[in-house]
């Protein structure tokens, strides 16, 4: 009993106080500091169904009834210093939230404020994707281990999958992730160090793309405005690139201004051109194609130089400086090097800025004999643009050609030829190329025979055309380039000349053809006179005939049986009463072969086959017939003389 009157009392002040301050809220506040070592704290809440209203925060001890307000706003939080709060022991926090016609009450969060820490969302989120392993890092200025909780799904749908992971300085590895595929993340994070942590919020969806495979590749082309400046125009493709590596960016590097060692720097460029003024030097460069999940190996580049082999600016003993080279600070520069291989600078080159502390001379000793070197004396304008002022080749000393020149070939006609030939490789040449010389003369059985004659040309030219030349002959030419120290070896190659018509043969092929020509035209036009048509013989088709063998069937003969009868017989057998009795005059007269032929002629079944008989008298055998027996329409007659096949088909 004194158990219930030592709880009633307590329960019917908290009931009364309940029924007093109004209906209550759905919602409940929450605060918490965001660091260990904070001492600002954030109460926070979550109103759904209040809506354009002020709110007001109280506190009280857990064990007391005395309210203390901490402030109102129109927001869903406030921000309150520790010497406002009692924070080492339970306090009851709760929001009254004031609208225009009510008020109501929100749950009461009850706890330890200093306990309670809730880290903010992981920020300045970096990835690195190489292979099936994806790596997280983020800001963390203490260092200290955190636990991490983290979600994924494979593009943008799915379901989310989520793992916890316990990590040190912000970093976190993931594994087993496929190779080709898209993810999407979100992280969050909470204190191991705190009595109550609370999880941090989420962090916005983070798109992962894959990672890129190949540098870009580099094209380039050069507009030259022959003032010393050069456009140079960059364009790098990523068509190779699939839609899964994501938005990608270039930091691209260059080194367009000689006079200064540093190159120029462009970062985070997400277009895939760019364009820029550079001198006539050679321009070195880099670019590095990048995405959220990391760099890859860049892509380095050289623009050559724009280099003048026929220059008349070249410096000369007597000349210890180029006659434009000013040297001002930094805005002009003197730029010299060796060429290796004749047509690309080296690595190294060395640069004069401000003054020239070496002439020329001292700069001869460093350089070798019959090597070209070249220089640039490169300014900058009034506009800032990088300019190349003067360029050309300097030797310290010259020698004669090491080769000839390259590719000579030769078409000759009746009485000429004509060379065509490369350029000697400006590694070769030792000096400055003056002009080439051609050399011919007139061989005969491989031993000259006549006078060489001796032609110079301009070194720039490269082809020649040797006129006056006899037909059907054989000729050596030597071509060969020269410098101030002499000629190099030559290029001796064997040309023969056409053979030259007489000039009768043009005519007479002509006059031939035109003869044959009215040949053909005459013998068309009398044809019939030259060749008359040769007489075919005359077949007469009888009307009866074809009439009567319109409506016949096809014929078939078949002999059944075949009997020879002597006429001398006066008593015939029985079975030779149907024979048919044929017998000619007794003159056995030839018939007509073409009454014998026809079948509709009366003498048709006259037509026997005449056969020897046995006896020998001549008065018998002119009218001895063999009868036979007919089927059909087939007769034979045979004659003791010889023997004809007469036998005609219907």
């Amino acid at each position: 009993m004194d158990t219930m009157e030592q709880w009633f009392l307590p329960g019917f002040l908290a009931l009364s106080m309940v029924l007093g301050e109004g209906p209550t809220c759905d919602f409940s506040p929450e605060c918490y500091k965001q660091s260990e070592e904070s001492t600002t704290y954030t109460c926070e809440w979550s109103p759904q169904f209040v809506k354009n209203a002020t709110y007001e925060l109280f506190f009280r001890r857990s064990n007391s009834t005395a309210d203390t307000s901490l402030g109102s706003s129109n927001s869903s939080y406030i921000h309150v210093t520790d010497d406002k709060l009692i924070t080492k022991v339970s306090v009851d926090v709760w929001v009254v939230a004031h609208t225009k016609y009510k008020s109501c009450n929100s749950f009461t969060f009850s706890g330890i404020l200093s306990e309670r820490v809730k880290y903010g969302a992981p920020q300045m989120i970096s990835m690195s994707r190489t292979s099936s392993n994806l790596t997280l890092r983020w800001g963390n200025k203490k260092g200290d281990a955190v636990d991490v909780e983290v979600r994924r799904r494979e593009n943008s749908s799915g379901t989310w999958n989520t793992s916890k992971f316990q990590v040190n300085k912000a970093m976190l590895t993931l594994e087993d992730l496929q190779h080709q595929q898209v993810y999407q993340l979100q992280l969050r994070q909470k204190s191991k160090i705190a009595k109550h942590p609370l999880w941090s919020d989420w962090t916005p969806i983070l798109n992962v793309p894959t990672e890129i495979q190949d540098p870009p590749e580099v094209n380039w082309t050069v507009v030259d405005f022959s003032n010393g400046t050069r456009l140079l125009k960059l364009n790098w493709g990523i068509s190779t690139y699939p839609v899964s590596v994501g938005q990608v960016n270039y930091n691209l590097s260059l080194h367009i201004w000689p006079c200064q060692t540093n190159q120029k720097n462009w970062s985070n460029i997400k277009s895939t051109e760019f364009n820029v003024s550079v001198t006539y030097s050679a321009v070195s460069g880099s670019i590095a194609a990048f995405n959220k999940v990391g760099n890859v190996q860049q892509r380095n580049f050289l623009i050559p130089a724009k280099h003048l082999t026929n220059c008349s600016k070249a410096w000369r003993i007597d000349k210890p400086t180029p006659h434009k080279y000013v040297p001002v600070l930094k805005k002009s520069c003197l730029e010299w090097y060796k060429l290796t291989d004749g047509e690309t600078s080296p690595h190294k080159v060395n640069i004069i800025v401000k003054q020239v502390n070496e002439t020329l001379q001292t700069i001869r000793k460093e350089m070798d004999d019959y090597l070209p070197y070249y220089y640039f004396v490169h300014h900058q304008s009034d506009k800032r643009l990088p300019q190349t002022i003067e360029m050309c080749l300097m030797y310290k000393m010259e020698g004669v050609p090491r080769k000839a020149p390259e590719n000579v070939t030769v078409h000759s006609t009746t009485t000429s030829a004509v060379l065509h030939w490369n350029h000697i490789p400006l590694s070769h040449r030792q000096g400055f190329l003056t002009y080439y010389k051609i050399c011919y003369r007139r061989t005969q059985n491989g031993k000259g025979n006549a006078k060489t004659e001796c032609h110079n040309i301009s070194a720039s030219e490269t082809e020649y055309s040797i006129q006056n030349l006899t037909p059907q002959s054989t000729y050596e030419i030597q071509l060969s380039g020269g410098t101030v120290a002499g000629f190099g070896p030559p290029e001796t190659i064997n040309v023969m000349t056409q053979t030259q018509f007489p000039g009768w043969i043009i005519p007479v092929v002509v006059l031939i053809g035109i003869s044959i020509t009215l040949c053909f035209i005459y013998i068309k036009r009398h044809q019939s006179k030259i060749f008359p048509p040769i007489p075919r013989p005359v077949v007469v088709e009888y009307s009866i005939f074809r009439v009567r063998n319109q409506d016949m069937d096809e014929i078939k003969e078949e002999v059944h049986e075949l009997q020879l009868h002597d006429k001398r017989s006066k008593e015939p057998k029985s079975e030779e009463t149907n024979l048919l009795n044929v017998c000619r005059r007794y003159e056995c007269e030839d018939t007509d072969e073409n009454s014998l032929g026809d079948p509709m002629s009366p003498e048709y079944e006259g037509q026997v086959l005449r056969l020897e008989t046995v006896d020998s008298n001549p008065a018998e055998t002119d009218c001895e017939v063999a009868m036979l027996m007919y089927r059909n329409g087939l007769v034979f007659d045979m004659k003791a003389e010889y023997t004809e096949d007469a036998g005609t088909p219907l």
